[in-house]
């Protein structure tokens, strides 16, 4: 499997990634368009897991969303984590969200960042949880669809 990591600029890799967040969460879990199609994907870097048949399986985005009074990234949200139905049980997700993790850790623009966090759906926080996120907060409804606050402490 190939990971992939791109702007959110039209392209045909950002194109997959709708396309696997259509499947996943609009038609499969019954999300509302305008909740997954939020406007912020222009300000967003974009994950595009593929597979060995070069299919997109697997999409995520993640952006800045507090800065530091100097401009500098603060807190970066994961978001929008979704693979296809058939290619689950494979490792995908957790390989995308490791990926995530070492393009922050990597670039200059985010070694200011002091807390990663994210929306976990009740079936996915043992996923975050291996990858060294914890639950923060009470259980709360976003999108018709039980989550947790997690978060990942980087300083």
């Amino acid at each position: 499997m190939n990971i992939q990591i791109f702007e959110g600029i039209p392209s045909e890799n950002l194109e997959h990634a709708f396309l696997i967040r259509r499947i996943v969460f609009i038609e499969g879990q019954d999300v509302p368009e305008e909740d997954d199609f939020d406007g912020l994907d222009e300000a967003s870097m974009h994950i595009l897991a593929i597979d060995e048949n070069e299919k997109a399986i697997g999409t995520a985005r993640f952006r800045v969303t507090e800065k530091h009074k100097d401009n500098s990234a603060k807190k970066i949200k994961l978001e929008r984590f979704a693979v296809l139905e058939e290619d689950r049980g494979k490792k995908v997700g957790q390989k995308m969200v490791e990926f995530s993790l070492e393009q922050i850790q990597k670039k200059e623009e985010y070694k200011t960042v002091e807390m990663i966090y994210l929306h976990a759906q009740l079936a996915a926080v043992s996923l975050y949880e291996r990858c060294g996120f914890k639950k923060e907060g009470d259980i709360f409804d976003e999108s018709g669809i039980l989550h947790y606050k997690m978060i990942l402490i980087t300083t």
